[in-house]
């Protein structure tokens, strides 16, 4: 009897500490193969490393093409370097005069110091030398942390769930689409790390609530709120969680850490918010009525004056808070902009415009979603060694992502926030009229849904109502975690249903996920030749006695040029209106007609522009393609032949990745495609993309 129990004790202990321990461990050791077996990844700085890289006295050891290149190697500035102690003091300094704000961020970056100073006294490298690796370690030993409290929360749960929630794990929230933030200088790595470890030990709380899973919770949720400011209000709500959570047990010692633990963690928040610089909230506040409110509005100036600004400044709209000063209309650095807006608006201002304007909400939230698609910003380059290169390395989850529309499709993201928001109202409403949440747990739980459920909105609306549509697809990186932690929850839900349910379920996800890959079929015809068959056309568009064709599929990989993406010089314009017509017949070759394209120029070539008056603002998404592109810089050119232009792409479908008629107008060596997957992206002209040829012919 005695071994049988000891055995059961035993199982006990192996499935409920040794195997949550191990499968830790697993994503540990999966997380940093991921950035560092094979070739390193990771990703690069889009300008927003220098506030931080000063903060913390690191600079770039190579600045060379940092905004393309995932950078490993920096240097560290120690004051003193006379011994490895010395030098770790150093290290710990911040650097008061360049410090723009506060934040937990600046605390792993401090600790990630030390140990690069300690590593390089054991090798014999120079003290002041960093490398980005020992800051990615502490973020994956932050997710591992988050893995093993969510691990042993399903210990007791059934072998097929317990296996789905490890697997599922390390394929959605491993991907490398996540980690490879973690080898930057940006705040979201952080913030998703300290947000599974939040959710995991909130989840540890209601199975078994102690004072360290407490302990824990509010130190995720102060880690989450500093890891990017916007988090601060919804931050708020969650601390004020700990009420219920002091009813979850009766000892005395238990409800005084509660309470220590939220208000330390509440007085910490507040301490950030007091932190935050007048430019930050200056400049969010320009996107989000500049680049927002007023950007694609009919009476922008009708806009201002609801919100107290004078008309006069209407010519702002559509322009964003970073631009160089000669390409705004106005001078917006003097006092006088300075009284007349940022002193006159608020966030709260524009929240209440957006309030009385719930259609243009919705529009806004609309492209945000749109924007939601894609985990890691495509903006940002991977590789160390080649331009804007995306990795492919461990990003199933990425690309099923993108392949799977309801995840970030408008109407389906509002239809499900609506349907869960209406029942957890119903069940609010259900337990007190009827008094039925007897249990310390359960009235937890429902007070858990509730904040989560606000917690959705709040992310929905808060890049809209903070940022406008300025760097929209990076700020949606919360929003995008949350959807795939109600994914995963829905997932394991599903898997636990009886068999019955479980195939029903599948077979309606199945459904919903085919509609969205439902197109009729297109007009398609035969014209021409190339390396001795037949090209297939797809039928755009019919005027009058002309269509417009575009290839069915790609004709062939080559680069887009060698030198510049110029598409008036470019080595692809010379191939499609020269060689590609090679094999078709003289009378075919008579049918096809001139066209004149309009052409967005790059911002160091707006001297040759016939119109406009910015740089094109480049969109992910073919719905938005050629936004402000009717004022954009653009000139006219004359073809033949050519590659689908940006006010075609919202009625192509298919064709595989292929490169369209928009350089990517920051610089003169990357041109924009179109993705597999049916997103906008940029790359450089050197790389080989597909080609679709378009032309203009005369029907028989």
């Amino acid at each position: 009897m005695n071994k049988i129990s000891e055995t059961s004790g035993a199982i006990a202990i192996l499935k409920s500490r040794v195997l949550p321990a191990l499968g830790a461990v697993i994503v540990f050791i999966i997380s940093f193969s991921v950035l560092y077996f094979g070739e390193n990844v990771g990703l690069s700085d889009n300008c927003d490393f220098r506030r931080v890289l000063l903060s913390n006295n690191i600079s770039y050891a190579d600045d060379t093409d940092y905004n393309y290149l995932f950078k490993q190697d920096y240097v560290m500035e120690l004051e003193d370097e006379s011994s490895v102690a010395a030098a770790m003091r150093s290290a710990w300094q911040t650097n008061k005069e360049k410090e723009i704000y506060s934040s937990p961020h600046f605390l792993i970056i401090k600790i990630s110091k030390e140990l690069n100073v300690f590593m390089n006294a054991a090798s014999g490298r120079p003290l002041s030398e960093y490398n980005i690796a020992y800051m990615a370690l502490l973020y994956v030993f932050m997710l591992a942390v988050a893995a093993w409290v969510l691990f042993g929360f399903f210990a007791d749960a059934k072998l097929k769930i317990q296996i789905a929630v490890f697997v599922l794990f390390i394929f959605m929230f491993c991907d490398a689409g996540y980690l490879l933030y973690f080898n930057s200088f940006y705040g979201e790595p952080l913030q998703y790390a300290a947000l599974l470890m939040l959710a995991a030990f909130g989840m540890a709380i209601y199975k078994h609530p102690s004072i360290p899973k407490i302990i824990g919770f509010y130190i995720s949720l102060y880690f989450f709120a500093g890891a990017k400011l916007a988090n601060i209000p919804y931050s708020l709500i969650i601390a004020l969680l700990g009420i219920l959570i002091v009813i979850m047990r009766r000892d005395r010692l238990f409800k005084i850490s509660v309470i220590v633990s939220a208000l330390a963690c509440i007085v910490s928040i507040i301490g950030l918010y007091a932190s935050i610089p007048d430019w930050m909230d200056h400049d969010t506040t320009y996107q989000a009525v500049f680049f927002g409110i007023t950007k694609n509005s009919d009476d922008p100036a009708a806009d201002l004056a609801e919100l107290g600004v004078d008309k006069k400044y209407a010519v702002l709209a559509g322009t964003h808070a970073y631009m160089d000063y000669d390409e705004y209309p106005l001078d917006i650095s003097t006092k006088e902009f300075e009284h007349d807006f940022y002193d006159k608006v608020s966030k709260k201002d524009i929240a209440f415009f957006y309030a009385r304007h719930p259609a243009r909400l919705a529009g806004e939230l609309c492209t945000a979603i749109d924007n939601s698609a894609y985990i890691r910003p495509p903006v940002l380059g991977n590789s160390k060694t080649v331009l804007m290169r995306m990795t492919n390395k461990f990003s199933g989850w990425s690309r099923l992502r993108t392949a799977l529309p309801f995840l970030y499709s408008p109407w389906v993201i509002f239809a499900a926030f609506a349907l869960i928001t209406l029942y957890m109202i119903f069940m609010n409403i259900f337990y007190i009229h009827n008094h039925k949440i007897e249990t310390p747990q359960k009235k937890y739980m429902i007070c858990s849904l509730d904040v989560l459920i606000l917690g959705l909105w709040i992310n929905l609306l808060l890049p809209v109502l903070a940022n406008g549509e300025g760097d929209i697809a990076k700020h949606m990186f919360l929003f995008t975690n949350c959807i795939d932690i109600l994914f995963f929850v829905c997932i394991i839900g599903i898997i636990s249903m009886p068999l019955k349910k479980l195939i029903r379920a599948t077979a309606a996800l199945a459904v919903l996920t085919g509609i969205f890959y439902i197109h009729m079929p297109r007009e398609s015809v035969t014209f021409g030749r190339l390396n001795g068959r037949d090209i297939e056309w797809t039928v755009e568009k019919t005027d009058g006695n002309t269509m417009l064709l575009i290839t069915k599929d790609c004709i062939g990989y080559m680069p887009f040029d060698d030198k510049t993406n110029d598409w008036e010089t470019s080595d692809l314009r010379r191939w499609l209106n020269d060689d590609f017509l090679d094999e078709f017949s003289d009378e075919e070759k008579s049918r096809i007609i001139e066209t004149e394209n309009t052409v967005p120029l790059i911002y160091d070539e707006r001297g040759r522009a016939q119109t406009g008056n910015h740089a094109h603002y480049w969109n992910l998404t073919k719905a938005l393609a050629n936004d402000m592109l009717d004022t954009a810089y653009r000139h006219q050119v004359k073809d033949r032949v050519f590659i689908p232009s940006l006010d075609m792409i919202e009625d192509i479908s298919g064709g595989g990745t292929y490169w369209i008629l928009c350089p990517y107008t920051s610089n003169n060596f990357m041109q924009r495609f179109m993705n597999y997957d049916g997103f906008l992206l940029h790359t450089d002209i050197a790389s080989e993309k597909g080609v679709r040829a378009v032309i203009r012919i005369k029907t028989k």
